[in-house]
């Protein structure tokens, strides 16, 4: 399942840069979690979301024991940190010795942090994961744009493993990945609370409305896209 092959992955890498902390031995739980967390994404955009929270629901358990596997690994790691005073140049270490130079001056709480390390680690967890699945279908059923594409990493790379500074000189590789995430964007909807009135040409959206955006029907309409539905990296040329 090459999924579950690039969650763990992406896991690991994520953990790494972050964290600076090995979780790939958690992934299948955290993994897990993620998925029930997902799933539970439309509740948001139910109006009796607020009151169905409250109830004994199947769902509603599943949510608050994803979420409490979740702060697990991510408190542990946070309270690892504090307790050695480490600064390791990771995202975390920026973030304990981050201070609020507006106001008194103090550090984030666990609270804020875990909101922070959070938001960060799913983002760069299960939306990258999909990414890298889709692509390796897509190459699967198109062979030249395989054999090309490896036809450049091969000459680029000559073996070694690539860093950043190599991106510019891999173009078609990010041709291929941008058009993997037009035709399968990862992150398929994505959701705005209206904090006050707003008005949008002739109309208003009422304060705490919730608006969303399809990137989906926005990659496949052929106003923007010509035959929106077909795998072609050629579609991000410079020209």
């Amino acid at each position: 399942d090459m999924w579950q092959e690039m969650m763990r992955l992406t896991l690991a890498i994520v953990g790494k840069t972050l964290f600076d902390a090995d979780v790939e031995s958690e992934a299948p739980e955290i993994g897990k979690a993620l998925t029930d967390v997902m799933q539970l994404f439309g509740r948001i955009t139910n109006p009796l979301g607020g009151l169905l929270d409250k109830l004994p629901l199947p769902a509603n358990i599943r949510w608050i024991k994803a979420k409490a596997r979740l702060d697990s690994t991510i408190y542990r790691m946070i309270d690892e940190r504090r307790a050695s005073g480490e600064d390791r140049g990771d995202l975390l270490s920026m973030l304990l010795l981050a201070q609020d130079e507006e106001g008194d001056g103090s550090s984030m709480t666990n609270e804020q942090l875990r909101n922070e390390a959070m938001t960060l680690f799913i983002a760069g967890h299960e939306t990258t994961a999909n990414a890298l699945t889709w692509t390796w279908y897509l190459l699967s059923q198109h062979p030249s744009v395989e054999a090309r594409l490896h036809d450049e990493i091969d000459t680029v790379l000559a073996g070694q493993l690539p860093t950043a500074a190599d991106v510019a000189r891999l173009p078609y590789t990010e041709m291929v990945f941008a058009e993997a995430m037009r035709l399968y964007p990862p992150a398929w909807t994505l959701g705005r609370r209206v904090l006050t009135d707003y008005p949008v040409g002739p109309y208003t959206v009422p304060a705490n409305a919730i608006v969303l955006m399809s990137p989906w029907v926005m990659h496949h309409d052929s106003r923007f896209f010509p035959d929106p539905f077909k795998f072609d990296p050629e579609r991000w040329t410079p020209e």
